[in-house]
């Protein structure tokens, strides 16, 4: 099945028939469409074998993903129809095979409608491991005896450096205009990846401003994070809220025009050519990480912040910003030695 909602507001259930054949239904509203959904494949957790595109499916039924998160799933296994004509997902060639049939062809056969977009071998890792990831949720749920793909090695990725200076941030943050200067504080004090599925489709009603916490839905991973953000920053966001008409709806984050951020590249790469650098928007939240490290924050609370599943995410990611803390503890256990030795002076008369 696949479960979405249409430009016009109405919502549609793509599923198979009893021979076979791709059909969908339109309903008025959400609950119809997922009681309907959940009616057909009630069964499909009874030991069944499982398709891609049922495996897929369920994966993203039973998990609290953000919208954009899984309609990106929905569309790997059956593209989405557009003005333009017809989107073909990129797994929709395997769509109807089963999961415990696929074979190093078919994942090849992902792979390369992938790169005939043009895409690089990250973005080709990225949606095979999404399958994977569906494969592996199947295998939990015991609906699958093995994930086929399991073992399969990712492809060699090139990427580009998402770090950079504080200095050099600095320096950028003096020429930028207010509504981005809002941008990058909010981003570093909550630690958020920078793009549409956290930063910019930040709300209102995530900020518990009783308690002085934010809590944010992390499409990446999957799962939510809860902030504790320092006290002028909340103090200027509740400001910001009440001038927004404590609107819980509203984006907390918005253009010059006061609209929702949508495409943000161009301006962001504008400005960073104004102030003469190269700076990745993703590097606020890097900024965020070293600058609590080297002031000597716990790791725990480092990664909690950060929304890692564990401290040593973090570690791995950020040793680099530890040598500062760890001078502060040698310095510390110095003292201790040199104390002991001085009394140690006194005891023997030196």
């Amino acid at each position: 099945m696949s479960v979405f909602k249409r430009n016009d507001g109405r919502w549609v259930v793509k599923y198979k028939d009893s021979t076979g054949k791709r059909i969908q239904k339109t309903f008025r509203n959400r609950k119809e469409a997922f009681d309907f959904d959940d009616e057909l494949y009630k069964d499909s957790r009874e030991g069944s074998r499982l398709t891609v595109f049922e495996a897929v499916m369920l994966h993203v039924k039973d998990h609290d993903f953000s919208a954009h998160c899984a309609e990106q799933f929905s569309w790997l296994v059956c593209g989405a129809e557009r003005k333009s004509g017809r989107s073909v997902g990129y797994a929709e060639c395997i769509a109807d095979k089963y999961v415990d049939e696929l074979t190093r062809r078919d994942l090849n056969e992902v792979r390369d409608n992938v790169r005939a977009k043009g895409s690089s071998n990250s973005t080709v890792n990225l949606w095979v491991g999404r399958l994977s990831s569906a494969f592996n949720y199947a295998v939990s749920e015991g609906l699958l005896q093995a994930n086929p793909w399991a073992h399969v090695r990712k492809l060699p990725e090139k990427k580009g450096s998402r770090m950079a200076s504080l200095e050099d941030f600095q320096k950028l943050y003096a020429i930028l205009p207010e509504w981005w200067r809002w941008i990058c504080r909010t981003a570093i004090s909550l630690c958020l990846r920078p793009g549409r599925v956290e930063l910019f489709s930040l709300k209102w009603n995530a900020f518990d401003f009783l308690h002085g916490a934010v809590t944010v839905h992390m499409g990446k991973v999957g799962r939510s994070k809860t902030v504790y953000p320092a006290q002028d920053y909340m103090a200027e966001a509740k400001e910001r809220f009440i001038a927004d008409g404590e609107d819980r709806e509203q984006f907390v984050c918005r253009n010059s025009w006061d609209k929702r951020i949508v495409h943000y590249q161009f301006s962001w790469e504008y400005w960073c050519a104004k102030a003469g650098i190269r700076f990745p928007l993703y590097a606020l939240r890097h900024i965020a990480a070293t600058q609590m490290l080297a002031a000597g924050a716990d790791v725990a609370a480092v990664a909690a912040n950060l929304g890692h599943s564990s401290p040593s995410t973090t570690l791995d990611y950020y040793a680099h910003a530890l040598p500062s803390a760890q001078r502060n503890a040698s310095a510390l256990l110095g003292a201790a030695w040199c104390g002991n030795r001085k009394k140690s002076s006194i005891d023997s008369g030196g």
